[in-house]
C-alpha cells in the first residue's frame, strides 16, 4: 500500500523546467513572455520582479481526445507578477492558455475552466466576463471550445499572444 502511495505521489509531480523547455516550446514561450511583461510593467526602482506561480497554474490534461495527458492549461488566475499583482487580472478573470502537445496554443480571458466529455470527446468550458454574453460583468457566461490535432475551435476566436503581453 505504501509503495502504491509513493508511486502515485512521485508520478504526479509537475514536470521540471528542463522538461518544459525540451518537450513544450509553447509553454516556455508563454512563460518567457509573461516574465518579460512582468519586468516591463514593474516600477524600475522596485526590487527585481519575478513570477509567482501557484500550484494550480499549470495543469497537464487531455484536451484533444488523444487519451494522453500531454496537453496543458496555463491558468494566469494562479500566476502573479511579484511587483504588480493586478497585471493580467481583472473583473473578467485572467488569461488561460490551452496548449496542445506542447506546441499549439490558444488563449482566452476568463475565470474557472474545466474539461468535460461530450459525445466521447473532451469539451473545454470556461467562464467569461458577462460582457461576452451581452450582459453585465458578474452575469454567468460560459464558452465552449473543442480541440483536435489542427487546433482549437469555438464561435469566439482566441486572443493573439501579442495582444496579451503588451
Amino acid at each position: 500500500m505504501i509503495r502504491i502511495a509513493l508511486f502515485l505521489l512521485f508520478t504526479a509531480l509537475p514536470a521540471t523546467a528542463q522538461d518544459i523547455d525540451e518537450k513544450a516550446p509553447a509553454i516556455k514561450a508563454i512563460m518567457d513572455s509573461a516574465t518579460a511583461d512582468c519586468v516591463k510593467n514593474s516600477d524600475p526602482s522596485a526590487p527585481k520582479p519575478y513570477l509567482i506561480v501557484q500550484p494550480a497554474a499549470i495543469t497537464w490534461t487531455d484536451l484533444d481526445g488523444g487519451e494522453e495527458r500531454n496537453d496543458t492549461v496555463i491558468d494566469f488566475n494562479y500566476i502573479l507578477c511579484s511587483n504588480t499583482y493586478s497585471l493580467w487580472h481583472g473583473s473578467g478573470g485572467s488569461y488561460m492558455h490551452f496548449v496542445l502537445n506542447g506546441e499549439t496554443s490558444a488563449a482566452w480571458s476568463g475565470g474557472n475552466w474545466q474539461v468535460i466529455e461530450m459525445g466521447g470527446k473532451p469539451l473545454i468550458l470556461f467562464g467569461r466576463h458577462g460582457g461576452y454574453c451581452d450582459s453585465f460583468g458578474a452575469r454567468g457566461c460560459v464558452q465552449a471550445v473543442v480541440a483536435d490535432e489542427e487546433g482549437f475551435w469555438s464561435v469566439t476566436e482566441p486572443l493573439p499572444l501579442t495582444d496579451q503581453f503588451d
